[in-house]
């Protein structure tokens, strides 16, 4: 029963047990707990000889069997899980296996009363009458799964095949051996064994879905990056510093120094997993500022209102929703426009507004230069501000320009 202490642990710590093969897996070793605690008194008693003894046994074989057909039920929705079975397929398996083990569960409840499955005299808990019937729906149980195996042979791995294959036939060596040595031991042993499989090949899942993520980290961060240095800013921001430096070489100093600190910036995001203080991300995106308004010049004039800066933020968040606001915004006009970004405390926490005055979302779209990059940049800014840090993006927008509000919640520390 103590071996199952630590992967029940687990299987509660950090909200594993909320994906459905999780929770399976915790049922598995809940149900088997209940075997281990039902078999006790058959283990420890070598004969029955007054009434009290009589009750404690059939009470440690009503649980023990009550377990074991909860444990068969848990164990098939695992295998139904785990295959990703859907549609009809699905239906005819939920419908298989909720009559197999209901019928096992009657016979369960039943036979303190009748003695159909298990019984007790003075030589302790023996067979009964209908207990090859028990078993004999055991025994459909695993032909029923290993048909279902079979059918998804060819959509599963060597080793996932082998592992599965492994779950039934453990646990059936010890179902059979039950027959032939009355000994509940034995049935609980090979539960034990598949169950401890089964978490082996969980914790494998996990690790494979734990690098999964850090792939789709990565690649986010790569798309990230990606729809912020897009070619055509390079090559203008180049071509304007290739200007600058015949006709004011001073300024085309600033801007070189301007160009290299915004790569920087982008680089250092792809390290950065952690919500970086407001005042980089601010900085950042003045350095983009500075370039597009050497570029355009008065066509597009910036308005800062910072009334504070002592709050966190995911790396990487204004810059889509500022490139939106100038590329798709306010140089659509024909004689410019202006961004605001500002930002304010409130109760719920810091708020930051990039505001334009250009020709709106809608209008926007109508121009070629509104390219896929900026729905992704726009996607990922949503996403990572939930994830890093609890906080939301919204977007209003008309014919009179865009606004985009981002709202980060204080952290407790901050309230207290």
């Amino acid at each position: 029963m103590a071996i199952f202490a630590l992967p029940t642990g687990y299987l509660i710590s950090n909200n594993r047990y909320k994906r459905k093969l999780y929770l399976y897996s915790l049922l598995i070793c809940v149900a088997n707990i209940g075997m281990a605690l039902g078999g006790l008194p058959e283990y420890l008693m070598d004969a029955v000889v007054e009434a009290g003894e009589r009750g404690v046994l059939l009470l440690g074989g009503t649980l023990y069997y009550g377990a074991f057909t909860c444990l068969l039920f848990f164990f098939l929705q695992y295998f139904f899980e785990y295959l990703q079975l859907s549609g009809r397929e699905k239906q005819l398996c939920s419908v298989g296996a909720f009559s197999m083990t209901g019928l096992l569960l009657l016979l369960t409840l039943a036979s303190p009363w009748t003695g159909a499955a298990f019984t007790v005299d003075e030589g302790g808990l023996q067979m009964g009458p209908w207990f090859p019937l028990l078993q004999s729906v055991v025994l459909l149980c695993y032909l029923f799964v290993t048909i279902v195996i079979l059918r998804h042979r060819s959509v599963l791995r060597r080793r996932e095949f082998v592992f599965l294959l492994l779950y039934i036939l453990i646990p059936l060596a010890g179902g059979l051996s039950r027959i032939v040595l009355p000994n509940i031991v034995l049935v609980n042993a090979g539960f034990t064994v598949a169950t401890l499989l089964i978490l082996m090949n969980v914790q494998f899942e996990h690790e494979v879905m734990l690098k999964e993520q850090e792939k789709q980290l990565a690649e986010g961060r790569i798309d990230i990056m990606l729809s912020q240095i897009q070619p055509h800013f390079l090559y203008n921001s180049l071509g304007v510093i290739y200007s600058l430096c015949a006709t004011d070489p001073e300024a085309a100093r600033k801007a070189i120094k301007r160009f290299s600190d915004f790569l920087r910036g982008n680089m250092d995001s792809l390290k950065n997993r952690e919500p970086i203080p407001f005042e980089a991300e601010l900085n950042h995106v003045m350095n983009y500022l500075y370039l597009e308004q050497q570029r355009f010049g008065d066509k597009l004039q910036v308005i800062y209102q910072i009334k504070t800066e002592d709050f966190l933020i995911p790396p990487l968040t204004l810059q889509p929703l500022v490139e939106n606001a100038v590329q798709h915004g306010v140089l659509h006009r024909k004689n410019g426009g202006t961004v605001v970004i500002r930002t304010e405390e409130t109760d719920a926490g810091a708020l930051v507004t990039i505001e334009d005055n250009g020709v709106g979302m809608e209008k926007a779209k109508e121009h070629a230069t509104l390219g896929e990059h900026s729905h992704i940049g726009i996607s990922n800014v949503r996403s990572r501000l939930e994830e890093m840090v609890g906080g939301r993006l919204t977007l209003e927008s008309n014919s009179l320009g865009t606004t985009a509000t981002i709202l980060i919640p204080w952290k407790e520390e901050r309230s207290l």
